[in-house]
């Protein structure tokens, strides 16, 4: 393992990304979002992430320049082009565009298209819900023909197609959750294969349908599965329809799709509905009661959405981190593309 402390990371994969050809100020902004995956305990969603990024800026998929436009609105909606930029970058404007729309009008949703990997989905709901708002947002991969079967399928379909939902509180920190509609993201799979672990029974098939706890079968053709059997899948067909659809960039399996990372995003003004204060008052209530409930046999506590990350993150920021030797190694390899040698 290598020890690193947060700031000292995003510091290093911000010169890799600056190397590559990005502006300071955006490789400063996406090195952070990465090196808050892996403080929020998501290393899927992590620095591993980087030479993907950098690969996609060299190939052209990528860039690091690229401005936000709208292609159309109205009062509450906007299509926006993300100029291939980087996801992070593009997809926090985007919701505050739609936090704009709300505070004016109650309801913003916006549909991205055109933009580059957009990394954790909660960030963007925490974004709003720090700012008093309800935030959710729906996305999935730019993989053509998908990565997930369908619930009693063997073949792959669907993508990954997370979903990410905060409200505020009062005294607690925004309560939250994100996660893909397969069993895991397919950055826990890609950790693993760092880690160099096994991966649970379930999470996988290879690619003749069979199941396996190799995680490396997943780049061999691998397919993996919905969380929940039927529940995942419905939630995964869905959120395909509404990102594919609303932002014009179809579905993985379908033919005229084009590989693209489409997000929808809403913004919801809780103020139009209930006093805010009281709101978040409530919601610390249900905190309370929900902590303090029965627990199950050697539960020492009982955590709230979100909660786990939050502590996860307040830890990191104390201790440091520790990366896996080949995510270091990673992040070496790509600074080493680009003409720049990656040093601890």
């Amino acid at each position: 393992m290598i020890h690193i402390m947060a700031e000292r990371l995003e510091a290093v994969v911000a010169d890799v990304f600056v190397a590559a050809g990005t502006p300071i100020e955006t490789a400063r902004e996406v090195a952070a979002t990465l090196v808050e995956g892996n403080l929020t305990g998501h290393d899927s969603h992590g620095v591993l992430r980087v030479t993907f990024y950098v690969d996609m800026i060299r190939n052209g998929r990528l860039d690091p320049r690229g401005e936000l436009t709208v292609v159309h609105e109205s009062a509450t909606t906007a299509l926006l082009d993300g100029g291939k930029n980087f996801g992070p970058v593009t997809a926090r404007k985007a919701m505050d565009y739609a936090m704009t729309k709300a505070r004016e009008h109650d309801l913003g949703m916006v549909a991205i298209r055109n933009c580059g990997h957009t990394g954790r989905l909660g960030q963007y709901a925490v974004q709003a819900a720090k700012a008093g708002f309800m935030g959710m947002v729906f996305s999935f991969g730019s993989v053509k023909g998908g990565t997930v079967a369908p619930y009693l399928g063997t073949g792959r379909t669907f993508n990954t197609n997370p979903i990410a939902w905060a409200v505020p509180a009062a005294a607690h920190q925004p309560v939250f959750m994100d996660y893909a509609t397969s069993v895991v993201a397919q950055g826990k799979i890609q950790a693993a294969v760092d880690k160099g672990v096994r991966i649970p029974e379930g999470w996988l098939l290879d690619a003749e349908g069979n199941p396996t706890t190799d995680p490396a079968e997943q780049m061999r053709g691998g397919v993996m599965l919905p969380f929940g059997g039927h529940k995942g899948y419905c939630l995964a067909f869905m959120i395909e329809v509404l990102s594919g659809g609303l932002t014009g960039a179809g579905c993985s399996a379908l033919p005229a799709f084009k590989p693209d990372f489409p997000t929808v995003m809403l913004a919801v003004n809780i103020a139009a509905f209930q006093p805010l204060e009281q709101f978040c008052q409530m919601v610390d209530e249900l905190i309370a009661v929900t902590k303090a409930g029965r627990k199950a046999p050697g539960v020492e506590e009982i955590l709230v959405p979100g909660e786990p990350e939050w502590r996860a993150r307040e830890k990191g920021l104390r201790d440091g981190l520790d990366l896996p030797e080949a995510t270091w190694q990673r992040i070496v390899d790509a600074g080493a593309k680009c003409g720049l040698e990656v040093v601890l």
